[in-house]
């Protein structure tokens, strides 16, 4: 009794083992697919900031750029 007790537990165990390799398996190929993901996002925030850095810079030098505009032209007076 105790032996077939006990081979029922060993089996019972080796299948929790095999069941939790194979989500550490999943697990691990899940990270390797998410650190991708980061790195495609990471480069894609270094292009939107960017543009935004252009963007601004085209901003004030059209703002500067209308400040010559109005001094020139005699709109502040």
């Amino acid at each position: 009794m105790n032996n077939e007790v006990t081979a029922h537990m060993l089996k019972d165990h080796d299948k929790r083992i095999n069941n939790h390799d194979e989500r550490l398996d999943k697990l691990e190929q899940n990270d390797a697919k998410r650190d991708i993901q980061i790195d495609n996002l990471c480069k894609s925030i270094e292009g939107l900031v960017n543009t935004l850095k252009w963007g601004f810079g085209f901003i004030c030098s059209g703002v500067i750029g209308f400040f010559f505009y109005a001094i020139q032209n005699h709109l502040f007076k």
